[in-house]
């Protein structure tokens, strides 16, 4: 902190954000704290030292474009110039100095000026120059911005009173909506680019203002880790709190030591009921009025300490300051290891190709949303004139001419089929009872679409979005920074830089940097020495003929029966060994009668039985087509998922619908070409971005292991009538084979079809 005896706090926004109501009610917090407080409102236009902002204002020299904003500036600067001797004063006294808007209101309005964001930057570090180097202006300790979209901000400057710098409804600034929108981005940028200077506060929730009390708990969370000690007593608890016998301390306004112990004042009480959906019951979630990542480190915090969680939270909160980062800090220097696995994060990944995608989905305690194929216009080309692929920007001209050349055809290709093929189905088919023409023209696009997704290229681009704990992001971004494959490493630097942005007491320390780039090291150390003991130790790679397109290749345990003393035990005193050894002398019918009643009678596919059945495994080597894979990895609570390097030569089908329209040849020349494109990316040392080439009708061969309680609902989701044919007699196949060993259990997937 810079003025080390008071502190400088200024309350930033554009107009109409709230910004004299928080001023008050901060004004009045402090003042019941204890503290004395001193209050500028800029510009002050009631001071001489305010004409040119004055003039300004009221358009005297001209419209907001007119004036530039380093002349605008001047303007403003002298203002606060000409406050800044009792700013010092009142700050070298101890007082809380309070300013109703600064010079991050001039750096927001002028700033809008700029087009390009080097060049405000520029003008932010001469404004900044001017004011504190040259001026020798003092600079606030904390500058909160109050941020509130325009349309809103400029709705609550309609229902100010008449000012005394203006007879207008509204100033040059606040009748220019397109202006308030452009200030209230360039707030944004200085929040992310000056995070220790100005600190967003979020006033709006669902489309709405938040009530001022709400919005001033928030501002005080932010304020209160500032204050040093109190330059008076704190004013009686009777004026904050309705208990006469209270004794509020000084340190935190949210908790209070009474004749009873510790308790929660009633501005606690009002923050309480702001944040949590129960302020007073044994059972309560959070709201949004808090961050995901504050409850997170105040989870990871209290589970090493005793007590009330609230008390706990509320302490915690004020003496971070509402601060994620802060408070997350805390949780880590109390050794709260979890702490990784409470926060988490949302992140888009936008034009991936399939082949990313993969990789990904490839963990599994993550929560994916990928856009289908069929929401995809693939037939139609972006604003720039190309189809939605991806084309590495590495490869040399002539490899990259020959690259695209090849998949504008595979396009043009595609989006003949998908017009033919909706013409077709509009042909054979008749619309449902009760839909209506446009119903029925989008079912049988997305049936087209769906019929042709075979020969999309895996390097058609689309949106991944995923949520995951900081956990399995560190995970993912060490897979992704590890990977062969460019775009992935890329991906997995982009993603590395949003977690930093995002979560930086987790992800931007010396510690993690370093924890990364070892992590990535070893994966990428250790895959490229199992690729050497591969070439090394088996012939030659090459794909055969697929003979066994769904093999079993490992049933645990052998005989089914083997999971009655599991199934028993949490019903007995026994230890598991007893059981196993009293259980296997028991008849085949008496076992048979503990199996069935252990699964039950299911009423849906919903009734899974006790986690018994995770004992028993199936482990699977499959062939099958990319888009079958694509569809089956979603389900990623399994033991063991991995698939080979995507290639043409493990051939593809014509399905019967391609048949039926006439599109067989066409059909045909799409895996033509994309065998000729993949073979000439090899032949050009492009080995991993050949898998770019194949489509998602190619068959690849991967593997899978999953427990048996998972095989009811893989079998039982994609077994039924509304599961896609390929994938209904693949999971069909699967269902007949784990049969053969274990016949009662596969029975029981009565919902498996």
């Amino acid at each position: 902190m810079q003025n080390k005896d008071g502190v400088f706090i200024a309350i930033e926004g554009i107009d109409g954000a709230g910004k004299a109501t928080q001023f008050e009610l901060l004004t009045k917090r402090l003042d019941l704290a204890g503290f004395e407080v001193a209050r500028f409102d800029f510009p002050r236009y009631d001071d001489p030292s305010s004409y040119f902002v004055k003039q300004y204002l009221n358009g005297a020299y001209g419209s907001l474009n007119d004036v530039g904003p380093y002349t605008a500036s001047l303007f403003y600067a002298l203002d606060r110039y000409a406050a800044s001797k009792q700013i010092r004063d009142a700050l070298a006294k101890g007082k809380i100095v309070l300013s109703n808007r600064f010079t991050g209101s001039n750096m927001a309005h002028q700033g809008t000026k700029f087009t390009n964001a080097d060049e405000r930057r520029g003008f932010f570090i001469w404004l900044d120059n001017l004011e504190f180097e040259m001026l020798k202006i003092p600079r606030p300790d904390l500058n909160l911005v109050l941020r509130v979209p325009a349309e809103l901000a400029q709705m609550q400057v309609d229902k100010k009173e008449k000012r005394s710098y203006t007879d207008k409804k509204r100033d040059i600034h606040e009748e220019d909506l397109d202006h308030l929108r452009l200030t209230s981005e360039v707030y944004d940028d200085m929040c992310q680019l000056f995070p220790r200077d100005y600190v967003r506060v979020d006033s709006v929730r669902s489309g709405e203002m938040m009530p001022p009390e709400t919005i001033s708990n928030l501002v005080w969370e932010k304020v209160f880790p500032l204050l040093p000690k109190p330059t008076r007593s704190r004013k009686s608890a009777k004026a904050t709190a309705n208990n006469a016998n209270a004794v509020v301390s000084t340190a935190n306004p949210y908790i209070e030591k009474t004749e009873e112990g510790i308790g929660v004042t009633e501005m606690g009480e009002s923050f309480l009921a702001d944040i949590t959906t129960d302020p007073s019951g044994p059972v309560y979630s959070f709201t949004d009025a808090i961050s995901p990542v504050n409850v997170a480190a105040a989870f990871a915090r209290f589970a090493q300490k005793e007590g009330d969680f609230r008390l706990g939270l509320l302490d915690e909160i004020i003496r971070a300051g509402g601060n994620d980062n802060a408070l997350l800090s805390q949780s880590k220097q109390s050794g709260a290891g979890q702490i990784s696995q409470l926060v988490g994060m949302h992140v888009i990944f936008e034009g991936a190709s399939s082949l990313l995608i993969k990789k990904i989905e490839w963990g599994r305690l993550a929560s994916y949303l990928e856009q289908p194929a069929r929401c995809m216009s693939f037939d139609q080309k972006n604003t720039d004139g190309n189809y939605k692929y991806v084309t590495p920007e590495y490869f040399d001209d002539t490899t990259k001419h020959t690259y695209r050349k090849q998949m504008d055809t595979l396009f043009d290709l595609y989006s003949e089929m998908v017009a033919a093929m909706t013409e077709h189905l509009r042909t054979k088919t008749t619309a449902d009872s009760g839909e209506s023409k446009k119903e029925f023209e989008i079912r049988t696009r997305e049936r087209a679409v769906d019929a042709l997704r075979p020969v999309l290229p895996v390097a058609a681009n689309s949106t991944v979005g995923l949520f995951a704990s900081a956990q399995s992001i560190e995970n993912l971004i060490n897979c992704l920074t590890s990977d062969e494959l460019p775009e992935a490493r890329q991906a997995g630097q982009r993603l590395q830089a949003q977690a930093r942005k995002t979560i930086p007491a987790l992800f931007d320390t010396p510690n993690s940097k370093k924890s990364d780039t070892a992590a990535s090291s070893y994966r990428t150390t250790t895959a490229a020495e199992l690729a050497k003991r591969t070439s090394q130790f088996l012939p030659a790679n090459h794909a055969d003929d697929v003979t066994v397109p769904v093999d079993l290749v490992d049933i645990c345990p052998r005989n089914e029966l083997h999971l009655v003393a599991d199934m028993l035990y949490e019903h007995s005193t026994m230890s598991l060994r007893d059981l196993q050894h009293i259980s296997n002398s028991w008849p085949y019918d008496k076992k048979v009668t503990v199996l069935n009643t252990y699964i039950g009678d299911r009423k849906s596919r919903h009734d899974l039985p006790g986690r018994s059945l995770e004992k028993a495994h199936y482990s699977w080597d499959i062939v099958s087509d990319f888009d079958t894979f694509r569809i089956l990895q979603r389900h990623r609570i399994v033991d063991d998922l991995n698939w080979q390097k995507l290639t043409p030569r493990f051939g593809y089908e014509v399905p019967e619908l391609i048949e039926e329209a006439g599109l067989t040849e066409k059909f045909e020349k799409c895996f033509d070409i994309s065998l000729a494109l993949y073979s000439k990316l090899q032949q050009s040392g492009f080995n991993v971005e050949a898998q770019y080439a194949t489509l998602y009708g190619h068959k690849l061969r991967w593997k899978i292991t999953y427990n048996a309680r998972e095989a009811f609902h893989i079998l039982e989701l994609y077994s039924g009538e509304d599961a896609e044919p390929k994938v209904q007699k693949l999971v069909r196949q699967m269902h007949e084979k784990i049969a053969e060993s274990h016949p009662l259990i596969a029975g029981a997937m009565k919902f498996a079809k």
